[in-house]
């Protein structure tokens, strides 16, 4: 053969035998890509006219080794390949597609399920403004309160007892007090659906009574528990007040219970002392002089049953070992104070023969109004959806059978919500004959002593929750979307800090109330910047919101008739929550934020 032809031909056949090779091969084939590699590697190579025999022999060589491999795996054209090859790389072909038919497939999968995630969303939110909308055009106006700022500390003290299966007033002091109907019933709410309880759990335990113009009286009661005995006697002291200070007037019925049986006319001294005072300002005291009221040999008392030191601590003298003190000497009131803050109380004051009782309201109203221990023996998630059920005025309904319990816990659900104050239907034990009250298309807090009343009852636009059993009963499913994210981290946070203290001391009380402030803080602290006179810019308001989940928020939470008061009250009396403001100093920084932080850290 022809040196010139065989050059030719090679140079015809390289052009082509590289567009051929490189439409068939197959990416995805290692093997033809070293081939590949291999072929350049070998065409690349310049050809010289003048280059010897030898040189001509190496090309021969090559083109047919690559005939040789041509013929054998790769043709010029499909119909030359053999069925195997052929059907070798249309499976490699096919390989390739579904790979990439597949990439492309999750890729979308995924963007779809995250515009349905968002869809979702959407929805969810929607359904919740509608919802809420719903709300605004049922709920009667607001209209500003009522306060009369010269309340006595009560303006009613009854003696409530049980003969012949029913209630009796067997004493109302005054005696010409107008009470609400159907008082004494209301003083055994168990009664209508079973025995009455008399065991120490039903001791103490408070009321709500609201009258057809939204005024409400506080109801506080105390059963007789005979000295020596674990056991209630079907007798009960009940304060009637327009103040809201569970706590408090706990240890004023501690007071007339430990002396229950003197004689009826130094008892009703005893009571008229207490009636006379004004009700006291945080951290002021009041004052009784014992033996002027009910004589000297009078004013000893037995140590109380359920009095705990946390307790007696915000009131009253408790010696180290636990008992009461009497102090000898301290009549002035800055000594008082001093001793206050080395964490001695007195109770029995005695000072030339003169004793008096001091009882003191405690500095931080929030402390007197409710214990919230036992609402916080409930898991972390329905303590936070029963919140943001309140914030949005939804019914709120609480079970249990024991009556201290529930009559607490309903009580702490008001104490959450500082600064604002629940302005619906507050009943802390609902009887048995008022169960329809849950079925109103209201908001309503209550407490119920039985969970068959989920079973008569349809109980709609709420959450319903069993204390004893720690479990939701009925919700509307979309409270975990009220909060935002930043709200809900704050709240564990501050939740987090109250389970490193001891439950006994007060600092946790304050970590607890705190959790639930700081969400307000968080999503409210630059509430004075869109007050202008007596006017409140809540459009501005909103948008200021740091984050979209507060603003969202805002946008709900602006339309209740908590916020609203609570704006009326900042507008008419910039002073009325001096407590609130300092809080916002103390949590609302960016260095506080980060000093809660650190303390958590170091409490691990």
């Amino acid at each position: 053969m022809d040196e010139n032809l065989n050059q030719s031909d090679t140079n015809e056949a390289s052009p082509n035998f590289k567009d051929t090779f490189r439409k068939q091969l197959s990416p995805g084939s290692s093997s033809q890509s070293s081939f590949t590699s291999d072929i350049d590697s070998a065409l690349s190579t310049p050809l010289d006219e003048n280059k010897s025999f030898e040189t001509s022999v190496r090309i021969k060589q090559l083109i047919s080794t690559f005939e040789t491999r041509q013929a054998a795996g790769l043709p010029k054209s499909e119909s030359h390949l053999p069925p195997d090859r052929f059907q070798g790389i249309e499976e490699v072909k096919m390989s390739l597609q579904k790979t990439m038919e597949k990439c492309f497939s999750q890729e979308a999968t995924k963007d779809s399920s995250d515009e349905l995630d968002q869809r979702e969303r959407k929805v969810s939110v929607d359904t919740i403004i509608n919802k809420f909308q719903t709300y605004i055009k049922t709920m009667p106006k607001y209209e500003k309160p009522l306060v009369n700022r010269d309340d006595r500390l009560f303006y009613c003290c009854l003696v409530v007892g049980w003969d012949c299966e029913k209630p009796q007033i067997k004493l109302k002091f005054p005696p010409n007090a107008k009470i609400p109907d159907r008082m004494e019933d209301l003083c055994y709410p168990e009664a209508a659906s079973g025995p009455l309880d008399i065991s120490d759990n039903a001791q103490c335990y408070s009321l709500v009574i609201t009258n057809d113009k939204g005024e409400r009286t506080f109801g506080y009661c105390r059963r007789v528990i005979p000295e020596g005995s674990t056991r209630c006697i079907p007798l009960a002291y009940c304060i009637l007040s327009k103040h809201r200070a569970p706590r408090f007037y706990k240890k004023i019925l501690a007071e007339l219970e430990s002396r229950h049986g003197i004689p009826d006319k130094l008892r009703d001294e005893l009571i008229a002392a207490f009636y006379n005072n004004k009700f006291p300002r945080p951290g002021e005291s009041i004052k009784i002089n014992l033996a002027d009221v009910i004589g000297d040999s009078n004013c000893a008392r037995a140590r109380h049953r359920d009095c705990d030191l946390p307790d007696l601590r915000s009131f009253v003298h408790v010696n180290f070992n636990g008992g009461y003190g009497t102090l000898n000497g301290i009549r002035k009131t800055s000594d008082y104070e001093n001793m206050v803050m080395c964490r001695s109380w007195p109770l029995i004051v005695e000072d030339d023969g003169n004793t008096e009782l001091l009882l003191t309201l405690h500095h931080d109203t929030r402390y007197e109004e409710a214990d919230l221990k036992p609402l916080h023996q409930l898991p972390a998630d329905i303590l936070l959806k029963i919140f943001a059920s309140l914030l949005l005025e939804r019914k709120v309904v609480l079970i249990s059978c024991v009556i201290s319990k529930l009559s607490c816990c309903v009580e702490a659900l008001q104490s959450i919500l500082y600064p604002f104050s629940w302005p619906h239907t507050f009943i802390p034990i609902l009887p048995q004959c008022l169960w329809d009250v849950v079925e109103s298309p209201t908001p309503v807090i209550c407490g119920i002593l039985s969970v068959s009343v989920v079973n008569d009852h349809k109980i709609e636009h709420g959450i319903v929750v069993d204390l004893d059993e720690g479990t939701i009963v009925c919700e509307e499913g979309d409270e975990d979307n009220i909060l935002s994210d930043s709200m809900k981290k704050s709240w564990r946070q501050g939740i987090r800090l109250a389970e490193r203290e001891s439950p006994d001391r007060y600092v946790h009380s304050v970590y607890l109330s705190d959790a639930y402030l700081k969400v307000f803080i968080d999503s409210l602290k630059h509430y004075k910047n869109h007050i202008n006179g007596n006017n409140f810019e809540k459009e501005s308001f909103i948008r200021g919101g740091r984050t979209k989940g507060i603003r969202r928020f805002l946008k709900w939470f602006t339309e209740t008739t908590m916020f609203l008061s609570f704006i009326d009250s900042v507008t008419t009396n910039p002073e009325s929550f001096t407590l609130f403001d300092q809080k916002i100093e103390m949590y609302g920084s960016d260095e506080s934020n980060l000093i809660v932080t650190k303390l958590l850290e170091w409490k691990k």
